[in-house]
């Protein structure tokens, strides 16, 4: 599972950037890039993220696997 993967594609695939999703999530700017870099994230998070970015939470980690 490469969740940075599957972040740098979901954001691209849906059109914003990082700055654009903290404000979304209501967050840092520097909280999304510490998780977009491999940082840990709890569960509910990574919800909140899928939710955000119009994902299930396995569609959003199968970014980071495919090929």
């Amino acid at each position: 599972m490469d969740l940075q993967k599957s972040f740098r594609i979901a954001l691209a695939t849906r059109g914003i950037n990082k700055q654009e999703l903290a404000v979304k999530m209501q967050c840092t700017g520097a909280y999304i890039t510490q998780i977009t870099k491999g940082g840990s994230m709890s569960v509910s998070k990574l919800q909140d993220v899928c939710t955000m970015l119009d994902y299930k939470v396995w569609e959003f980690i199968k970014l980071g696997e495919d090929q």
